[in-house]
């Protein structure tokens, strides 16, 4: 008679375990990658939108805080960014921190820039 091969309930048990932390570190990491993505897509639209080009920095910071407002971001408001002139840019730098469990979390330093005409 052939040995058996495969997973004992004790193996599964652990295997099973160590999945669900990891996927629990992930799913709690991805949501301030989707705020990232969410903020530099805003900026980009900001900047290339044509009647925004001349605007003042107030109406610049409102049509991007109406973005962010559908977006659901919360970890900057329009305030925080730096509206450059020659050539039409945003530029914002920011931190998220993410708890994981007790007194260990993920840090975050973000950096995005939208300038007009770049992708």
């Amino acid at each position: 008679m052939g040995r058996q091969e495969g997973f004992s309930f004790s193996g599964f048990l652990t295997a099973a375990v160590f999945v669900m932390i990891a996927a629990v570190v992930v799913f709690k990491l991805i949501p301030p990658y989707l705020e990232y993505r969410a903020i530099r897509q805003d900026m980009k639209e900001v900047v290339d939108n044509p009647d925004l080009a001349n605007a003042s920095g107030p109406e610049i910071r409102d049509a991007f805080a109406k973005k962010a407002l559908v977006d659901g971001i919360k970890s900057i408001s329009a305030e925080d960014l730096k509206i450059e002139r020659n050539p039409f840019g945003l530029h914002v730098k920011y931190e998220a921190k993410v708890p994981l469990v007790a007194n260990l979390g993920a840090y975050f330093d973000f950096d995005i820039e939208a300038v007009k005409g770049e992708k």
